[in-house]
This record gives structure tokens, sequence and C-alpha cells, in this order.
């Protein structure tokens, strides 16, 4: 059953004014077809009951924090982790300017939690704090093979049942080793995760390349009806990935047409899950 307006944490409104419009005032690479294809999953774990915190490995100045953020429900937190420079927290200007992002959307300091350090100190199980409450974690830090792998693990133990791993920069020819790491992890059988669609980059490679989500297998066939159903104007096919069948990919031509989680798609919905 959906949540009602008054449970979002930010009103009911504040995500979509976000995506359709003040997300184009803070810098970063995330794009409208990724930004459009996870509003409607926002909306899907509403409309599945799916609570929980929510995350990023790699925030930057909080593109996709702050839309992370703006989804939670009451009660929910959102958890962070990004260098900031090397050392860590080198880079003030970019440190601040995260913080002063999200200060502009209202998202306080008691909403989240911030780790200024390098990911490969974080421990599976132990971040973020709700570890095994998260809903949705973003990952988008360190770009090499062996760093994307930890960062995978560490987003899979964290998740709680119906929780969703966002995978930045698949098929990213300026970064290879992602695209080279995610197949690894997908080979070596990761228990229960399993991909469930790719949101196709709708630009230039430097403002951000291909998104893969994954999620739990009992949760994944539901993604995929709901993201082809609210997004089915921008699914250009459906193919085997990895070894799993069924792989939703959404391609951006132009402006992407997301369809709202209105009374008819959720009487639709309901029928096809």
């Amino acid at each position: 059953m959906a949540n009602t307006n008054t449970d979002k944490l930010f009103g009911g409104d504040a995500l979509g004014a976000y995506a359709m419009r003040d997300v184009e005032s803070v810098a970063g690479m995330l794009q409208s077809g990724s930004i459009s294809v996870i509003w409607s999953l926002a909306e899907l774990q509403d409309f599945f009951g799916v609570t929980g915190d929510v995350a990023e490995i790699g925030v930057h100045h909080g593109r996709l924090f702050i839309m992370l953020c703006l989804a939670m429900n009451a009660g929910e937190r959102a958890f962070g982790v990004d260098l900031f420079g090397d050392p860590p927290g080198a880079n003030k200007d970019d440190h601040d300017q995260f913080l002063a992002n999200l200060a502009r959307f209202q998202i306080q300091p008691d909403h989240f939690d911030l780790a200024v350090q390098d990911s490969r100190t974080l421990i599976q199980g132990q971040w973020p704090g709700s570890a095994g409450n998260v809903r949705m974690v973003s990952v988008d830090g360190d770009h090499r093979r062996d760093a994307v792998l930890r960062d995978l693990a560490l987003a899979a133990a964290s998740l709680n049942e119906g929780g969703v791993i966002i995978a930045d920069d698949l098929f990213n020819p300026w970064y290879p080793t992602v695209t080279e790491a995610i197949y690894e992890y997908f080979w070596d059988r990761p228990g229960d995760m399993e991909p469930v669609a790719f949101i196709a980059a709708n630009g230039p490679v430097e403002t951000g390349a291909a998104k893969l989500l994954i999620a739990r297998a009992g949760f994944a066939a539901r993604y995929k009806a709901g993201l082809k159903l609210l997004n089915q104007d921008d699914l250009k096919h459906c193919d085997a990935f990895a070894g799993y069948a069924d792989v939703p990919s959404f391609y951006f031509a132009g402006q992407p047409s997301k369809r709202p989680l209105d009374a008819a798609t959720a009487e639709i919905l309901a029928d096809i899950t």
C-alpha cells in the first residue's frame, strides 16, 4: 500500500519538485533519465511498503544524495561517505558545498550522517549505522575494480529485504574497471542479489554514464514490472545480462517520459505483481 504524503519527511511534493526542477541547481553528473527511473523506484518502494534508510558511497556535491533524502519517510535517515580529498577532508570546498546544498533543501544535520573517510575503512555489516535496514544505496565511489567489488559487497550487506543498489558508471568507456567489476560480481553469484534494470546514459560521457539497479530476488520481479509500467515510454528492450533473464534497459533519446503512480497505474501494478 502506498504511503500518504504526510508520511514523507520533507512533504509529498518535495521529491517531484527536486526531480523536475531544483536538481539543476546542484552540480553533478546525475542525468534526467536516471532521475526519472530513480523517482519511479522511490514511488514503487512506497507502493510495496518498503521502508528503511538511504545511503550513498561517493556523495560529491549531493546531487543524488539530496534526491534520496527527499524520498525519505518520517523516522528514516540518510548515510553518506566520501573522501573529500586526500588525505580525507583535504578538499574543504567540496565538503562545505555538499553541506550547503543539503541546507538549501532543509536537510539538517539530524537527518543524515556523513563519514569523511575512505570506504575501505568501513566494515560490512557495520556501515551504515542502520546496516540491514537500508532501502536505497548508491555506489559511486572509487572506480577501480577491487574498490567497486568491495563497495558493492558493502552496499549489499547494508540492504533490507526490499533494498536496491544503484551502481554508477556501468559501460562508461572512461572507467572500464567498473564494468569489469560488475560482471565479476554477478559471475560470482552474489547470494540472492539480481540485476533489475539498466538506466542508459542520455548525454555525453562527461555528464555521466549508465546505472544498474540491483535488488534481492524476492523483489526483483516486482521492481522490473513497476519500472516497465511507469517508464514504459523509455523502455528500449529486455534482455539477459550476466546469466540473469529479462533485464529491462531504459534509453532516453529526448526528455524522459515518466508516468505517475496514480490510482489507475496502481491498479494495474497490483494486478501484475
